[in-house]
């Protein structure tokens, strides 16, 4: 699921994750706000896929400090999830909804990123080798590029 303000709640807020640059080039913004729900104890569960945080899931809890009266700004990963994170380029945007509806079948959750980049969520029930195993069949075959961007999967 892709977020938009109408499904935003009081329960949602927007955790923000300042990005170290891994070279002069990425990734290509200094931060990435993630949609966390608010949990009782004062924790944000995040809601949402990482495109650029490395390190971080859906279904995460983490700690995040309200900064300047209204940016809540994230300071240490509390609970993983057992979730795993990759990202993808899809070079040819005519096999972006093939590569989206094949990691559905899967048992993957995608979120676009401009036209051709994908985060994927790797729920820890789902065989996180046969993902992988098929993206490096696509990769081999010049489909696409993936990366890992937190492997929790043992």
């Amino acid at each position: 699921m892709t977020w938009t303000p109408e499904h935003m709640s009081d329960e949602h807020v927007r955790v923000l994750f300042k990005l170290d640059k891994e070279d002069e080039d990425y990734p290509p913004v200094d931060y990435e706000r993630l949609w966390a729900r608010r949990l009782d104890d004062g924790s944000f569960e995040i809601d949402n896929i990482p495109f650029f945080v490395r390190g971080i899931s859906a279904g995460d809890v983490v700690a995040a400090q309200q900064e300047n009266g209204e940016e809540v700004v994230f300071s240490e990963l509390l609970r993983a999830s057992g979730n795993s994170t990759l990202r993808i380029i899809v070079f040819d945007e005519s096999h972006v909804a093939d590569v989206r509806r094949r990691l559905q079948e899967l048992g993957c959750s995608t979120e676009l990123n401009v036209s051709k980049m994908l985060a994927v969520d790797v729920p820890a029930q789902v065989d996180l080798q046969v993902v992988r195993s098929w993206l490096m069949e696509q990769q081999s075959s010049g489909t696409l590029e993936f990366e890992d961007a937190c492997i929790r999967h043992e």
